[in-house]
């Protein structure tokens, strides 16, 4: 665990659980010092987790009320809200939905990742726009784009921003159809109106606008890429991440019964892939057997 101040009352708890050898993917617990409470921004994989965090409170921030937020339901932003006594567990009413729905069977799906004696607790506090502790400045607020229920917090003393999973680096994950692409693009862009300096994603560095409008920029244009391919300047990682949104977008289009724009875009995540050798051989059998399998669908 490393930590970093951010603003005057702020500090970032980075975790590596999740970074390998080729891939780096530091996740951010976000925790702010106020006058009359302790904001902690997702709780991460569970108590061992969370402990350093704790203790790093103990010492320096001393007795106060905690508030815990969950920016979302995935497992990895909610896993240690058992590791604190709070009164307050805050998120959007879709994310307590989902985490009551999905918890449990997560703990068995997800449990090489458990750290400690993780219990499933759900927010205790819901809201549906926004929920605002003015007095200290701080300001969380419904944003979906990652997932539907994905919410932000806005520390609007230090002009910091936390995010959550909604932005990453390089380019955002997408796990809806396109019309949940447009409410994406619409919290990005609703992003841009707050002032703030510092950007806090769920997954990656500590940032500022610039990967904010990188993000933005990718999903305004998808399905289509903002520029033609360069691996060189972008990596691979960057093409690889657009083509598994390729292929949640062609699983959307199953959904809706769009069995020739599925075959479309699997075939262009075999071309790409191919291409710019962004996957092995197994995986294009599988993108094939894939269209061979919505072929039989169609009547």
């Amino acid at each position: 665990m490393r930590t970093t101040k951010v603003g005057k009352r702020g500090v970032v708890f980075s975790f590596d659980d999740f970074s390998t050898d080729t891939y780096i993917c530091p996740t951010n617990v976000y925790v702010i010092n106020c006058s009359e409470h302790i904001f902690i921004c997702d709780t991460f994989l569970g108590p061992d987790s969370m402990s350093g965090v704790k203790n790093y409170i103990e010492k320096h921030f001393g007795d106060k009320p905690i508030v815990i937020f969950n920016s979302h339901y995935d497992y990895d932003h909610h896993w240690g809200n058992c590791a604190f006594e709070s009164k307050i567990i805050l998120s959007h009413k879709l994310c307590k939905e989902a985490i009551e729905k999905q918890g449990e069977d997560d703990l068995e799906k997800f449990k090489k990742w458990l750290r400690g004696d993780v219990k499933i607790v759900l927010p205790t506090v819901v809201f549906d726009q926004t929920y605002n502790f003015q007095d200290e400045g701080i300001l969380f607020f419904h944003s979906p784009g990652h997932t539907a229920d994905s919410s932000s917090c806005y520390d609007e003393w230090d002009k910091i921003l936390f995010v959550g999973d909604n932005i990453e680096e390089p380019i955002p994950y997408i796990r809806s159809n396109m019309d949940g692409v447009q409410k994406y693009v619409t919290s990005l862009e609703n992003y841009l109106k707050f002032d703030f300096d510092t950007l806090i994603v769920g997954h990656g560095s500590i940032a500022g606008k610039e990967l904010l409008q990188q993000n933005l920029d990718y999903l305004k244009n998808f399905p289509n890429l903002v520029a033609p391919i360069d691996i060189e300047k972008n990596g691979k990682t960057f093409y690889k991440i657009h083509l598994q949104n390729l292929s949640t977008l062609a699983e959307e289009l199953i959904i809706d019964g769009d069995f020739n724009g599925a075959i479309s875009y699997n075939k262009e995540i075999i071309d790409l892939g191919l291409k710019y050798n962004l996957f092995e051989k197994e995986t294009k059998d599988r993108f094939e057997e894939k269209i061979n399998e919505i072929k039989k669908k169609i009547i």
